[in-house]
């Protein structure tokens, strides 16, 4: 018999709707029919485009994907990367066409994984010693895939921790050693009202989150598509705000994610995802975030969600001792976001 060698390949695509059609190669968490209406939103705003990686043995086969997008001139951002089977020179033959695609558009950078709507998808390739069990945001990979784009000479730009477990109620006696008086919590008392909120809660972020933070790129651009997810999949107390009675300014907010791949024994969703939380600095070291943390538990709670896990950057010290030490959660989940540099 004689053996025939495969011959890879790659081109590139740019209708959205073909493009879905194979994301799936490129994570493994599930592209739900549901979910088609969210990512098409980020794709059609992003215009995004897909390398194509194939293999030809008897015929052409598609083996292997990698989203590509930008938001300026500067920086190509990458997402949904795999090939089938997780072969090593695939995955490398992928990088290497990646590269040179960003270096004949004449980008500064290469940032990933970007995986769009990132509310679903998440960031960055998984550290082995990770949980593997599906959670919304966690994208799940084998270790080759970082240390393939290590060795092509990408390096760690961040790494989200992600802090997770069955939260514990915050005792009263910790609440009493601060006053609240100056300060009022409210949520939205419907979804219209969160919408008059949008430019208060994009300038909170803009303003307090340290820009290793903020990843996705035109985040304003896309909360809408946000809030449609979690109108269908969660609820109201995952938006919560902080308002300063003396001036009257909203001064904290945070922002919550459902986490539809999880039920109890009800067949109810029951864990979510704490996504950001954001406090202007003159009024930290009050306790206000603590109170943040612990009415957005109370509502947890009242609707019988009972787990969690939150996306924390690396350096953030003060939301990783809030989790660790208030919140009772472990690190479970490690991911790197690359960058490669021209």
């Amino acid at each position: 018999m004689i053996k025939r060698e495969s011959q890879l390949d790659t081109y590139i695509i740019d209708d959205i709707h073909k493009i879905l059609e194979y994301l799936q190669l490129g994570t493994t968490i599930p592209i739900w029919p549901e979910f088609h209406k969210y990512i098409l939103y980020d794709l059609n705003h992003f215009h995004v485009k897909s390398i194509l990686l194939t293999e030809t043995v008897d015929r052409e086969y598609t083996v292997g994907h990698v989203l590509i997008f930008h938001h300026n001139s500067d920086t190509l951002y990458f997402g949904f990367f795999g090939v089938v089977n997780n072969v090593k020179e695939k995955i490398d033959f992928l990088i290497r066409a990646l590269i040179e695609y960003a270096k004949e558009n004449n980008f500064r950078s290469i940032q990933g994984p970007i995986n769009i709507p990132i509310i679903i998808y998440g960031w960055g390739f998984m550290e082995e010693g990770s949980l593997t069990d599906l959670f919304i945001g966690k994208p799940v990979n084998p270790p080759i895939y970082q240390n393939l784009f290590i060795q092509n000479d990408f390096s760690v730009k961040t790494k989200i921790l992600s802090w997770e477990g069955y939260f514990k109620r915050i005792p009263e006696k910790e609440m009493n050693k601060f006053d609240f008086s100056e300060y009022e919590i409210f949520h939205p008392k419907n979804w219209d009202e969160l919408m008059t909120l949008k430019k208060i809660f994009l300038e909170l972020n803009a303003r307090n989150l340290a820009f290793e933070t903020q990843i996705t790129p035109d985040i304003g651009k896309l909360f809408e598509n946000y809030v449609e997810f979690v109108k269908e999949y969660g609820d109201l107390f995952m938006f919560l705000f902080l308002r300063y009675k003396i001036t009257g300014e909203i001064v904290g907010c945070i922002a919550c994610l459902p986490n539809p791949f999880r039920r109890n024994t009800q067949g109810n969703y029951d864990s979510f995802a704490p996504f950001s939380i954001v406090l202007d600095k003159v009024h930290r070291k009050k306790g206000v975030g603590l109170l943040i943390i612990k009415t957005i538990f109370e509502g947890a709670n009242e609707k019988n969600i009972r787990y969690l896990s939150s996306p924390v950057e690396s350096r953030q010290k003060v939301s990783i001792y809030l989790a660790t030490f208030k919140a009772g959660l472990s690190l479970s989940r490690t991911h790197l976001i690359l960058e490669y540099m021209f």
